[in-house]
């Protein structure tokens, strides 16, 4: 089995944004990235510290916002908005999911769509599911298709099975990959007989956030896996693939740390980057 690793990836992302770096840095502009989370979830945390890792790497500043758990609704559409109407901040990103009880729509629905860097808001969502150039995915399953891309996956014909089904990987990934002419097949945690259809599979996709979830029994040779699931077991993450269980079977899998979650964060910075350079110009 390959081991399909972000760092590969990562280094094309980095070099295509290079140009506009050095043009802002010339200007002495700093592109700065801006989080906003609610408590201080294991997962956001993690993410947090790899943001740290690859901005500072980049030269991008990054500030970031917590709100005390519990939060209401208003309190953090209040935060947004304030980071909406900063003029240092080029990109914001908003740590999901957010606490029961708080309205995501309301908050996302706060954030200015031209600082919107992980494709959260409806302006972006509308635009992807337009098909629109313009547009900006969320980057988790940006990245999965950076991967896919990477290594020259031809998707047209092919059957994609995602396993998860949610806003933020399941639903806008099926669009970018129904738009290269894959079939795709969306399950959950609560499909029936799950493994019949990862077996049959081209390409499985699992975001669900189970550890361990994808195994040696419910997969076929030849296969390619990509692991979008993250949990926490111990304070150790895990991904959705028992990667000790598939190795002799199928053709490639991402790990879980070190696969798509690294790729999402460099994603982020190359939006940030972008949205810095879309402000300098507009203010000329």
């Amino acid at each position: 089995m390959e081991r399909w690793l972000g760092k590969e990836v990562n280094a094309c992302i980095e070099a295509r944004m290079n140009d506009v770096r050095e043009r802002l840095e010339a200007r002495g502009i700093q592109p700065t990235l801006s989080t906003l989370r609610v408590g201080e979830k294991p997962e956001d945390l993690s993410y947090a510290r790899s943001i740290d890792r690859v901005m500072g790497r980049l030269g991008i500043a990054v500030v970031h916002h917590t709100l005390d758990a519990p939060a209401t609704t208003d309190d953090v559409v209040v935060a947004m908005s304030a980071l909406s109407r900063d003029d240092g901040v080029h990109g914001i990103l908003l740590m999901q999911p957010l606490p029961e009880g708080v309205d995501a729509n309301r908050v996302k629905d706060a954030m200015a769509p031209e600082k919107d860097v992980d494709g959260a808001t409806l302006d972006q969502l509308g635009r992807t599911l337009a098909g629109r150039a313009d547009g900006l995915t969320y980057a988790a399953p940006a990245a999965v298709m950076e991967m896919l891309d990477f290594h020259g996956v031809a998707l047209q014909g092919k059957t994609v099975v995602l396993v998860g089904s949610g806003l933020v990987v399941g639903r806008p990934l099926a669009m970018l990959l129904a738009d290269r002419l894959a079939t795709v097949v969306m399950t959950n945690v609560f499909t029936e007989d799950l493994s019949a259809f990862t077996r049959k599979a081209d390409v499985v996709v699992s975001a669900a956030g189970v550890p361990g979830l994808i195994r040696g029994d419910m997969v076929r040779s030849g296969q390619i896996l990509i692991d979008v699931g993250v949990s926490f077991v111990d304070g150790t993450m895990r991904g959705d693939v028992d990667l000790e269980s598939v190795a002799d079977i199928v053709a490639a899998a991402t790990p879980t740390p070190g696969g798509i979650g690294s790729i999402t964060t460099t994603l982020i910075a190359e939006r940030t980057v972008r949205a810095a350079e879309r402000a300098a110009n507009q203010t000329k």
